[in-house]
């Protein structure tokens, strides 16, 4: 995949929910709107591994990570913290883990090993595996708010990748997407696109063509996905940046 300059949203990217921005988000989740629920469940699900691996870093052992990490979405809910974030004051995930910081120096690492998360559930465990999702963008010399910053980025491309595969299921091209995907992170080898053509019934050259295509369009959604995290359009290309050099860590 290659990034260049972000594109403009087109009319299927808009109906796709790719006009609404983070901070947009933040401020329907606030305590007088109807959207706040959903909202909530928004925030959490692009930033539950971001902060479960913000506290794995800090040495806290998986279940205490797993307890914190419900504790803190407990805690914006239950909190002001929603009424306050400014976007003109800087980034949203930024202004997170600020919020992390203080919640646990404020709240709960004083409380040691007292059971943490009240009975609320905003993550469910049961159904992924947040050792093995660490694990996969884990680096132990990266400092917390580095793997913060790695875990976020990892997670947005993950989630443009789901949007592209919805994407070509719309369109009845599952299974040539469940071939092709690996050439979106890898670079083929010799008698890779031989192979996938034979898979396919198709040919080589159109295999060549239908990757350049998909590579084309991931890049467009994770340009799309980081404009969503932005208050100004301007600020798109230092936050495509930002991205490549998390990633580079």
């Amino acid at each position: 995949m290659t990034i260049s300059t972000a594109p403009q949203p087109t009319s299927r990217d808009q109906a796709a929910g790719f006009d609404s921005t983070e901070w947009s988000v933040v401020l329907g989740a606030r305590r007088d709107s109807a959207d706040r629920p959903a909202a909530l469940q928004r925030l959490c699900s692009a930033y539950w591994l971001p902060i479960y691996g913000y506290l794995r870093r800090r040495g806290h052992a998986p279940a205490d990570a797993e307890d914190l990490t419900q504790s803190f979405f407990a805690y914006l809910l239950e909190s002001d913290f929603l009424e306050r974030p400014d976007p003109a004051k800087g980034r949203f995930r930024g202004y997170l883990v600020g919020a992390v910081k203080y919640f646990l120096a404020q709240h709960y690492e004083r409380l040691g090993a007292q059971k943490r998360g009240g009975g609320a559930h905003f993550v469910d465990w049961a159904t992924i595996d947040a050792e093995r999702d660490f694990a996969a963008c884990d680096q132990p010399l990266l400092d917390p708010s580095e793997t913060y910053e790695k875990t976020w980025a990892l997670t947005l491309l993950a989630r443009a990748l789901r949007h592209l595969e919805a994407e070509q299921a719309a369109a009845g091209k599952a299974r040539q997407f469940a071939v092709l995907q690996p050439f979106l992170s890898t670079t083929p080898t010799r008698g890779d696109y031989e192979s996938a053509a034979a898979t396919l019934s198709t040919t080589r050259t159109n295999v060549a063509v239908w990757v350049h295509r998909l590579n084309h369009r991931y890049a467009e959604i994770v340009k799309l996905e980081v404009a969503a995290t932005v208050r100004d359009p301007a600020e798109i290309g230092a936050e495509m940046q930002h991205l490549l050099n998390a990633l580079r860590r």
